[in-house]
Formats: C-alpha cells, sequence, structure tokens
C-alpha cells in the first residue's frame, strides 16, 4: 500500500473539498434534506469513484470514494449518508448482483444523482440480526409481492429506488432471506420521518410495506441468496462510514485548533496550556490512524482482496475516535462548545451514530474477537459473481 494518493485521487479530493467549502459550508445551518447538493454532486462524478466509465462512473477506485466521501463529511457528517446510498449500498449492489437489465435501469441514475436511493435492511424488531427478518417476500408468479415493516432507513422519506431485504421463509433463517430492488412510487409503500439527535440533513424514516410489489428481473443475487448480498453491502457500507467519521474527527481537530490558537484566558492563548495541548495531540493520533485503517480498507477491495476484518477494525476505531474527538472539541472549546453559535455541538452530535449505523460497535467487536480467538474467520475468499465491472458500458 502506497501512502501518498495518486493524482487522479488527489484531483478528487480537491474537487470535494472545493465543493464543500463552496455548496455545503455555507448552508451549514440548514436542515433537512438538500436535493439540489445530490444532483451537483452526482454532477461532479462524486458518487461514481468505484465505478467503470461505461456505467456513470470514473473508475478511480473505493480508495477515491473514501478520500471524497472524508472530504464531504469534513464539511458535513450528514451528507455521508449519501455515499452509501448513491454509491455502496444500493447502486453497486445492484451492479454486483443484479440483472443486466436491472443495472441499465437504476446504476447510472443512482451514481449520478437522478435518482434517490435507500437500503432497507432494519426493523421494528430486528436489528444487527439481519437473518431474523420478519418482512416478507412472496413469489406471486409474475412478480414479487412484499410486505412487512423497516425502520432507521436513512433517506426513507425520499427514495426514489429502494434495496429492500425480506424472508421468504424465516424458519430457515438466514438462508431464507431475499433482496430486491423495489420502485418507492406505488400503492403499499408509505414512509415517516423519525426525529433524532443528529445528522439532520439525512432524514430517517419508518417503512411500512403493504402488498408492494417488484419485477422479476429485480431480484439481487439467487432466491434466498439474500445474505450474501447483505454483507458484502455491509463491508463496502463501512468504507463510507468509516470515511466519514474521519472526516468529521477532521472537523473537530479543525475548530480546536482554531480556537485554541484564538482564545485567551489568564493572559495568554489556551494553547499554551498543556491540558490543551494534550487534547490536542490525542485528537491529532485518533484522526490520522482512523484514516489510515480506513484506507487500508479500502485500498484492500481496490486489490480485489478479503477485507471484512480490515474494514471492521477500520470502522469500529473511527466510530470510538470520532465520539472521543467531539468531546475534547467541547471540552476545548468550553462554554462556547455548548452554544449553537459555533458547529462544535453539531459535530458532538453528528458523533454518536458512527458507533451504530452499518454494524454497531458491538458487533464490530464481535466480529474482531471472533476472528482473533479462531471462533470465526471475518475473511473468507471473495466471492464470485457474474460480470467484470471493468468491462461494462
Amino acid at each position: 500500500m502506497h501512502f501518498d494518493l495518486n493524482e487522479e485521487t488527489k484531483v478528487m479530493q480537491d474537487m470535494a473539498r472545493r465543493f464543500a467549502e463552496r455548496e455545503v459550508l455555507p448552508r451549514i445551518r440548514e436542515d433537512g434534506f438538500k436535493r439540489d447538493l445530490v444532483s451537483k454532486m452526482g454532477d461532479l462524478g462524486l458518487f461514481g469513484c468505484a465505478f467503470p466509465p461505461g456505467i456513470g462512473g470514473s473508475g478511480a477506485g473505493f480508495l477515491a470514494h473514501s478520500v471524497v466521501c472524508e472530504e464531504i463529511s469534513r464539511a458535513d457528517s450528514g451528507l455521508r449518508a449519501l455515499f452509501n446510498l448513491q454509491a455502496m449500498t444500493v447502486p453497486y449492489t445492484i451492479m454486483e448482483w443484479g440483472m443486466p437489465e436491472t443495472r441499465s435501469r437504476y446504476v447510472q441514475d443512482l451514481i449520478l444523482g437522478r435518482r434517490i436511493g435507500c437500503t432497507c435492511f432494519s426493523e421494528p424488531n430486528v436489528g444487527s440480526d439481519i437473518a431474523s427478518t420478519e418482512t416478507r417476500i412472496t413469489d406471486e408468479g409474475d412478480h414479487y409481492r412484499i410486505d412487512g415493516a423497516k425502520t432507521w432507513i436513512s433517506n426513507g422519506t425520499v427514495a426514489e429506488v429502494a434495496v429492500v431485504y425480506a424472508s421468504h421463509d424465516r424458519s430457515l433463517k438466514h438462508r431464507g432471506l431475499c433482496a430486491v430492488v423495489v420502485e418507492t412510487d406505488q400503492p403499499g409503500w408509505s414512509a415517516r420521518e423519525t426525529p433524532k439527535l443528529g445528522d439532520k440533513s439525512s432524514p430517517i424514516a419508518e417503512i411500512h410495506l403493504d402488498g408492494v410489489r417488484a419485477p422479476k428481473e429485480n431480484l439481487l443475487g439467487e432466491w434466498g441468496g439474500g445474505f450474501k448480498v447483505a454483507m458484502t453491502a455491509l463491508d463496502r457500507g463501512r468504507i463510507s462510514v468509516g470515511s466519514g467519521a474521519v472526516g468529521l474527527a477532521q472537523a473537530c481537530l479543525d475548530a480546536s485548533v482554531r480556537y485554541a490558537n484564538e482564545r485567551v484566558q489568564f493572559g495568554k492563548l489556551i494553547r499554551e496550556y498543556q491540558l490543551v495541548k494534550g487534547l490536542i495531540a490525542e485528537m491529532v493520533s485518533l484522526v490520522e490512524a482512523s484514516r489510515l485503517l480506513v484506507r487500508r480498507g479500502a485500498w484492500l477491495n481496490d486489490q480485489d482482496r478479503p477485507f471484512t476484518r480490515e474494514i471492521a477494525v477500520a470502522k469500529y476505531f473511527a466510530g470510538e475516535a470520532v465520539v472521543k474527538a467531539a468531546g475534547m472539541a467541547m471540552e476545548i472549546h468550553g462554554g462556547m462548545g455548548y452554544s449553537l453559535e459555533l458547529p462544535v455541538e453539531k459535530y458532538y452530535r453528528d458523533s454518536k451514530l458512527y458507533q451504530v449505523g452499518e454494524g454497531t460497535a458491538n458487533v464490530m467487536r464481535l466480529l474482531i474477537a471472533d476472528d482473533a480467538l479462531g471462533v470465526k474467520k471475518a475473511n473468507r475468499p471473495r466471492l464470485h459473481v457474474p460480470g467484470d465491472f471493468r468491462d461494462l458500458s
């Protein structure tokens, strides 16, 4: 692994940073979904790094995706979810597991920001244990019927395309799981926004599916093979989540350095105090270590090598690091950290999601520990799925 970014990735990084400064930061206090920013990021190709040029991407790779995601999250962590839903867990999953007609119908529109996507994993009674999914999929001959409920669905109120995970036979556990692409503009699909602590620019919803239909060609992978689809989607989603955590931790560090260089107490800048220096040093170390771990996972994926363990370590560490960094930023800012006048309170609220999304911290601990103890290896041979995406046109 080379620690220097190649020229193509540097160009993408610079483009994302300039976009964030010009378009995102001036609107940081605007709550709610910003549809125009999705379109603009799609037009710039920010969602398409990991996709081949023939299908609307740049072919820059997963490391470039990580770098771009970090830059946008550094400006507004709430936009980080888009890099899952407009890249990893919706269009990439469709590209990897879908039939050719399904790819052509959805993938390019999603990565160019023309349509909004969401992924439906969690349910009121099912969180980390996706094999216990209660939402039911039924083969109705010429189409599939889906009935059930989903919760904590990012972009659920605005999505036009959803990858829904449902079971055709709950007694089979993970062997009964199916993944299917659903269009949301139909009877039986209803969404209600869930109020939440942070990430205000990324709406989260409760979804009800009552007789929702999907054409047969929208099945991803095999009938009953949805667990494999889900695991590959979650692995790649953790690249986005880990990268977002790094970006937000960097924002906490940036704000703390600025404040320490400006704030005077007892006749001198607070940067002169050892306790403040200690906090800054720890934040720098957390950010740097998180960045290297996340980029290693993304790089391994670019090399077409197993990376489940490595991205779990990265996601776990970065999620813990950003929560610590946000707390330290609040401490350095003192009373102003608690004020709505500065963005530090927003960073503090946004940070907690990184210990929950795309696999909770405890689930990551279990995966990492089981691998280390020899209970269950996290990394398995890469799945061979249809198609060489580099040649897609």
